[in-house]
């Protein structure tokens, strides 16, 4: 084994001292700077890569096993090792099988190269098949002993037979006694490749009329059988080019460094290196390697070496000017980190795609504007859900442009108001006619612009283009066409999350459903923990699933406190308290995920004292996720995904006959939970974690418990009052600061009647009424003093539909008439309540009450009970529901 390059032949480069000064380097220099980093393995030649390698490793962890690890395996296993482990890893660790399990042997490599034993016939040079002897002579012995002839009488007659041709597998000694067909020629290989040629066809469903044998021969199956198993860790670079080689070993350390890889074995490695010799490609940033992976890409792995080599070496081989010229961008390139988000974008390894957009001076002004975006503090860079709709409304501009100019947009000088003009025209008739977007639309589901699209999109169009205008990237022939672009309203807020109602809390919280979701949790990744730390922690779903190891403990006199960080609001590490179910429950997920770190850290704590191995695990609490994923994340420092989550959660909601719930309605369930228990405002927002003043306002008055007493807090003017339909009071008015403002508009008390109130004083008093009680349908219609409350819109709706069902059977048209007249004052008092209703979101509530109850008696007591403003005011007791308890008024 050689190194790759020696000592004497590297020129010393200086050391950069900014990251512009590192891209300003060659390739080259580029390389010798991170080669020094590189471990020594990756140096020489050939490669032998570590057999335990997190990445790159090819030995099975059972002691003395020959067996071959899988390409797209995670476990560290050999194929029969791991489907015996995945029968028992329910109720076995991982440790305990690999100790007590027993080795394999590795028969599929390494047998070409040895022959077997000869013929027993004396000189046959040919392999034995059965009874010691070739096939021609035993079909000879099997023919003498059904004449009657022994063996021994037989043999000294016996003349050695011609050798075979040998196997045309590359490098096999053993006889080609049988022929197979590829590419119309057939060729003698051996029965140990004619068997594994016929497997190899039936698996990948090939015709051996159809498969070439270049192909054939780079399959696993028969790489194997021509390499011994110490091989199996070997990649050799000696017949690529200098820089190809460069390119190849920077690849290989920058995608071990990378958190989110899977796994890359060596005799993978070595197939796609054969491909690129073979072809004589000089650099990975060479078209042709895309061409060669769609040529060779037959299996998965393949497909994923070929893809991900380049990708791994594009800072190393592709400067920011070559990738402006190409069309694409990559934070990398500018020595920035990825876009961050909450879906795991910060491991992003796909370019931003920029070809849609077709003319050169718009796509470079995109391309620079991504340049500044990038190179921003951390803080105030966007997230890759803000960069997203920029590119793609850049893309829709430039097909306007291209559509709508005889230039195709192409002269930006030429560019004025009226294309402005014509840009708004185009863009009203997409979002009227629902035209499918182009560029923006998938092949699978065409895409529309909708009210928020098309805000966002044109926003978003909007910030490139006066971004660069500010940065003098613009001709100044074009500023009346940045300045006259349309500017649309923002759609309306969508509704807040609505509270879970008490059944489907606690059918969704009950032991026995979390251990159905327990069983659908195929990998063990703690999903019912989850749940529970979302539902009763009043978190964002990726703020749980991004919980730390060390995320919960003890503070003071033994509160449980859980720590989070809140990335929407930039807080991190915040602590709350936690409840004592979860923080038990994630206890024991501690040492769950402990156990795994320990087993894909045993090496590095082997090599360390007990204070180091403290120090390691020390440093895993703040590091490494609570519940990490399984697929793709050898290093257990990603969390499990969202879409992982909701795709397991889902379902099971949906098998407990619910629907239409979300994760997000766990944080308006607590803070409305809290609230109505008396909880103060400053610990629900601390419990919450930044919950808005607005949001707390919102909740405040939305639980399922007092939903009615909320209703009634809803008052418009009847259809006796001047103005029928105004809305009188809120249930905001009544907790303002100051009530006075809610007294002036309203009277000072109101009494309970028929399905509203009674706001007539001396009625509230205790006299006698003026009116005969007709508070809704006397001689001269409803009374002035009658006031609805959001509590009797179904009422009052369910009998307005009534008499309209009853006036379409009337006798005459004047009869019918009459009866609808009757009703026409209430329509401006019905749709103002409505209305009101729908916007503090009480409609749905307000719909489903039952109010079909028995007219009041007036001689009842609760008729001379009145309410006061000041009693109906909840600022000054929060403990009880924020609802004081209500006082019959003095009647004198």
């Amino acid at each position: 084994m050689t190194t790759a390059v020696t000592a004497s032949e590297v020129r010393p480069v200086p050391v950069p001292v900014t990251s512009s000064d590192y891209l300003k380097l060659g390739p080259e220099e580029r390389y010798q700077l991170a080669s020094q980093c590189f471990p020594a393995w990756l140096l020489a030649e050939p490669i032998e890569f570590p057999p335990f390698h997190s990445t790159f490793g090819w030995v099975c962890r059972v002691s003395e096993c020959e067996g071959t690890l899988r390409a797209t395996d995670t476990i560290p296993l050999c194929a029969t090792h791991a489907r015996g482990y995945l029968q028992v890893r329910k109720t076995t660790q991982l440790e305990d099988y690999i100790a007590t399990t027993k080795p394999i042997q590795a028969p599929m490599f390494g047998w070409a190269l040895v022959r077997g034993p000869l013929c027993k016939v004396d000189r046959c040079p040919r392999e034995i098949e059965r009874r010691s002897y070739c096939s021609a002579h035993n079909s000879s012995l099997s023919r003498a002993k059904a004449q009657g002839i022994n063996e021994q009488d037989w043999l000294p007659r016996q003349e050695p037979r011609p050798p075979f041709e040998t196997c045309s597998v590359d490098r096999c000694v053993h006889d080609g006694r049988l022929s197979v067909t590829l590419d119309r020629e057939c060729r003698q290989v051996c029965r140990g490749h004619a068997q594994r040629i016929n497997r190899w066809l039936k698996s990948f469903g090939a015709q051996s009329g159809s498969t070439s044998w270049k192909d054939l021969c780079e399959a696993p199956q028969l790489l194997a059988s021509v390499l011994l198993p110490s091989c199996r860790g070997r990649l050799s670079l000696a017949n690529l080019p200098a820089g190809l080689q460069q390119e190849i070993r920077y690849a290989l350390h920058r995608y071990a460094n990378t958190a989110r890889r899977s796994q890359l074995r060596p005799f993978g490695l070595q197939a796609v290196v054969d491909g690129l010799a073979e072809a004589g490609v000089q650099s990975l940033n060479d078209p042709a390697v895309a061409d060669l992976a769609a040529q060779r890409s037959r299996q998965p792995w393949e497909r994923r070496i070929w893809m991900h080599l380049p990708i791994a070496a594009r800072s190393l081989m592709v400067s920011a000017d070559a990738a402006k010229d190409a069309g694409w961008f990559d934070p990398m390139i500018v020595g920035a980190a990825p876009f961050p988000g909450t879906q795991g974008h910060e491991h992003r390894r796909k370019p931003w795609d920029l070809t849609a957009v077709t003319q050169r001076w718009l796509r470079d002004l995109l391309w620079d504007h991504l340049h500044d975006e990038a190179l921003k503090p951390q803080g105030k860079r966007p997230s890759s859900s803000t960069i997203s709709p920029r590119i793609a409304g850049i893309a829709l501009l430039s097909r306007i442009l291209h559509q709508n100019r005889g230039d195709h947009g192409n002269v930006p000088e030429a560019i004025g108001k009226a294309d402005a003009d014509a840009l708004k025209h185009t863009w009203d008739l997409w979002y009227q006619e629902k035209t499918p977007l182009p560029v923006v639309s998938s092949h699978n589901e065409p895409r529309t612009l909708t009210e928020t699209t098309r805000t966002m999109f044109m926003i978003a169009i909007r910030q490139v283009l006066r971004h660069g205008r500010a940065q003098g990237r613009t001709a100044a022939e074009l500023d009346p066409f940045i300045l006259s672009l349309p500017e649309y309203p923002n759609p309306s807020k969508k509704p807040r999350p609505r509270p879970l109602s008490y059944g489907d809390f606690q059918q969704l919280v009950d032991p026995d459903n979390l251990r159905a979701l327990d069983a659908i949790d195929d990998d063990h990744l703690g999903l019912s923990d989850v749940w529970l730390a979302q539902a009763f922690q009043g978190g964002r779903i990726s703020e749980t699933l991004k919980l730390r190891l060390g995320c919960i403990g003890l503070v003071g006199a033994a509160q449980p406190y859980i720590w989070r960080d809140i990335t929407k609001a930039g807080v991190v590490d915040y602590g709350m308290p936690c409840y004592l179910p979860v923080y038990e429950r994630l206890l024991r997920r501690q040492e769950i995920t402990r156990a795994k770190l320990r087993i894909r850290y045993r090496d590095e704590l082997d090599r360390l004292d007990d204070r180091g191995q403290a120090r390691l695990e020390a440093s895993w609490d703040r590091a490494m996720p609570l519940f990490p994923r399984v697929t793709l994340n050898p290093d257990l420092t990603l969390e499990v995904s969202q879409s992982r989550f909701r795709e397991v959660w889902t379902s099971w909601f949906e098998s407990l006959g619910l629907s239409s719930i979300t994760t997000h309605q766990t944080r308006a369930t607590l803070a409305t939970s809290l609230l109505n228990n008396g909880a103060p405002p400053a610990l629900v927002r601390q419990l919450l974690g930044h919950f808005s003043e607005e949001a707390l306002a919102h909740y405040a008055n939305y639980s399922n418990n007092t939903m009615t007493r909320h209703l009634q807090q809803v008052w418009t003017a009847g259809p006796g009052m001047n103005k029928p339909g105004t809305i009188l009071l809120r249930p905001t008015d009544l907790k303002a600061d100051n009530p006075a403002a809610a007294a002036a508009r309203i009277d000072l008390a109101v009494v309970p009647v028929e399905h509203g109130l009674c706001r007539y004083g001396p009625v509230v008093g205790g006299a006698t009424c003026p009116y005969g009680k007709n508070c809704s349908d006397g001689p001269k219609g409803a009374c002035e003093h009658f006031v609805l409350t959001g509590a009797d819109l179904a009422y009052w709706e369910r009998k307005r539909d009534a008499a309209i069902h009853f006036a379409e059977g009337a006798p005459t048209d004047e009869a019918r008439d009459y009866i609808l007249r009757q009703w026409e004052p209430w329509e401006p008092v019905l749709t103002g309540l409505r209305d009101a209703l729908d916007e503090l979101g009480l409609l749905e509530t307000a719909e489903n009450l039952d109010l079909r109850t028995p007219v009041h008696d007036y001689f009842d007591p609760l008729f001379s009970t009145g309410w006061q403003v000041n009693q109906l005011n909840t600022s000054s007791q929060p403990g009880n529901d924020g609802i004081q308890e209500a006082k019959p008024v003095d009647s004198q």
